[in-house]
């Protein structure tokens, strides 16, 4: 059931509300992001192989008078200067004519699709198909199209995730099977490149920078072929546009030197050329990033989950939520430095999953435990004493300590004759209704309830629950139960059963208080001089007419809150005579020793 809790919740976050938008795939991405702009922070490292861009910016458009549709003599210019150049690659990311202009301008097509032709012969090239805004491929002129056949040509589409950023390349998702290629997996094809699917590693190489194409002109026209070899031979050259508000990616990380805000900051959008240059670092370097095989992945997805059996306890939240996040963290930006990539967040997640429903499972079986315990000792022991026992606080077996606290004795007064006078059943019920009035006062004022001795009871206070004061609480229980008993007889004479009437004797002391008894049975009492003295003084309330006797040092915890008044210095069987007090400020006492003395 753990299981299938722990399973239902990872799938929720796998798939609702969509697949691309399912809160595991946000995270993950998110992820990515920051593994990326960390390692180039902390651990930048160069491509293998660094393309050059050829850019067409802001600046030549202002220097060739023609608009850029009738950029047929510029072009060529530019390519006739790459065939001098003996660059390895040439990768043209700008839609070709999809007319002629001849009728404006004899001779014009003829320049281009020369230089076309030449470049084509002597250097691997490759052009982009590119897609209107309705997704349709924008047609290229025939002339254009027969001079360069089908293999130079490859599509100019770029994968995008639910974000709408670029991370990942595959040519099958991108456009399917039996097409032409992706522009840049074409371009590696051509260099002798294996081209599959991963992510593109944007850990890798510096912050681009271009050549403006009226530059590369520029040489080519003044004949400077040497430097032209050595800016571009053996390279792989993209020619591409840096500017403009259409063919423009969101990436992980800023990678355009100039692209910048008004604060001079680089920004995350990008030409579309520039992610065909991040993609071809990672093609023609070290691969693409590649994520761990399926089966490697749910093998360790299904390891993470049997955290749903761990015991629940510190060493497990502190791994779970302190140790694992920097360990998946780490592992994964070192793997990503051999080209391979984890799911990272999706571990780390399942493993709070398993380790929160284990969580929420052992606690559950806690409560149900405690409240099992409880309602199995509830009748047994005294609220403080269970309250102990379900925090842990009691220790099992045979355990003692001293403690000062007070004690106290009540016992029912000619309750012997009373029961041979009365059937059992009368008695039991009888007994069983004064036990639940005094017991009731006994925790009402926190007092623990020792154990009951016939028609007696024996409570004491301070243990283990602690108190401010208590002899006060044992008091004040005293007084509460002669009133609830003054009530409990008024309902006994209405249903003709004779009046009981009660002693209550009070010593405070010290003790000796925890489970004490065999280690096989054993209950939570006190015991010691303490507990015979209050024993001693309640056999004393009869003679003395009162119900309520306690020592001189009870009387010393007190202060001035009570009525008290001296019964002098009292005689205590097996033990020294001790100074003996009552108490008032009661009416319900006051109506009382005149019956306790018929007695």
């Amino acid at each position: 059931m753990l299981l299938a809790v722990a399973i239902l919740l990872f799938s929720f976050l796998l798939r609702v509300p969509t697949a691309d938008q399912a809160v595991l795939g946000v995270m993950e991405r998110l992820s990515f992001d920051l593994q990326m702009k960390f390692l180039r922070k902390v651990l930048p490292r160069p491509a293998d192989v660094e393309p050059i861009l050829i850019g067409i910016d802001e600046s030549a458009e202002d220097s060739f008078d023609e608009p850029i549709a009738m950029w047929h003599k510029h072009f060529a210019k530019l390519l006739d200067a790459l065939v001098v150049a003996k660059p390895a690659l040439v990768g043209m990311d700008v839609q070709l004519p999809s007319r002629s202009f001849d009728h404006i301008l004899p001779g014009l097509d003829y320049s281009f699709l020369s230089s076309l032709a030449r470049i084509k012969q002597n250097v691997p090239f490759v052009v982009v198909h590119t897609f209107d805004r309705t997704g349709k491929v924008m047609p290229i002129h025939d002339t254009f199209h027969r001079v360069l056949d089908d293999e130079a040509f490859a599509f100019d589409k770029v994968l995008e995730d639910g974000d709408r950023y670029a991370r990942r390349f595959n040519e099958i998702e991108t456009v399917g099977v039996g097409s032409l290629a992706t522009f840049s997996g074409h371009i590696a094809r051509l260099l002798g490149k294996k081209v599959e699917a991963g992510y593109i590693d944007f850990s890798i190489g510096d912050v681009f920078n271009y050549v403006p194409i009226q530059e590369v002109i520029a040489l080519h026209t003044d004949g400077n072929r040497a430097e032209l070899q050595r800016r571009f031979a053996g390279r792989v050259v993209l020619i591409g546009s840096v500017v403009g508000a259409q063919d423009r990616w969101n990436l992980p990380v800023a990678l355009s030197e100039w692209e910048r805000n008004a604060k001079g900051e680089l920004q995350t959008n990008q030409p579309g050329v520039v992610v065909h240059l991040q993609t071809l670092r990672s093609l023609l370097g070290g691969g693409l990033l590649v994520p761990i095989p399926d089966a490697l992945k749910w093998l360790i997805c299904a390891a993470l989950l049997s955290f749903v059996f761990v015991p629940s306890n510190f060493h497990t939240y502190r791994f779970a939520f302190l140790f694992a996040p920097i360990l998946f963290f780490a592992v994964s930006v070192i793997l990503i430095t051999v080209k391979i990539l984890i799911p990272a967040v999706t571990f780390l997640i399942l493993l709070w999953i398993a380790v929160m429903v284990g969580a929420i499972a052992d606690g559950t079986r806690t409560l149900l435990e405690k409240n099992r315990l409880k309602q199995s000792f509830s009748g047994s022991v005294s609220p403080a004493v269970l309250q102990e026992i379900m925090s842990g606080n009691l220790a099992g077996g045979v355990s003692a300590k001293t403690a000062e606290v007070c004690v106290m004795f009540s016992d029912i007064r000619g309750f012997t004759g009373l029961s041979e006078s009365l059937p059992p059943e009368t008695v039991t019920n009888l007994l069983t209704r004064y036990f639940d009035r005094m017991v009731a006062c006994v925790h009402r004022y926190d007092g623990t309830m020792d154990k009951f001795m016939g028609d007696g009871m024996m409570v004491f206070f301070g243990m283990p629950r602690h108190m401010e004061n208590t002899c006060v609480n044992a008091v004040k229980c005293a007084i509460d139960m002669v009133n609830e008993l003054t009530s409990l007889n008024e309902e006994f004479s209405a249903e003709g059963l004779p009046p009981l009437k009660i002693g209550i004797g009070i010593n405070y002391g010290k003790v000796v208080v925890g489970n004490i008894g065999s280690t096989e049975r054993h209950n939570y009492s006190a015991i010691g001089d303490a507990v015979n003295v209050a024993s001693r003084v309640e056999g004393l309330t009869k003679r003395l007419g009162k119900p309520i006797v306690f020592t001189d040092s009870v009387k010393i915890q007190l202060g001035t809150e009570f009525e008290m008044f001296d019964l002098g210095e009292q005689p205590i069987r097996g033990h020294s005579p001790m100074r003996l007090w009552g108490v008032g400020n009661s009416v319900a006492i006051a109506a009382l020793p005149a019956a306790v003395e018929q007695d």
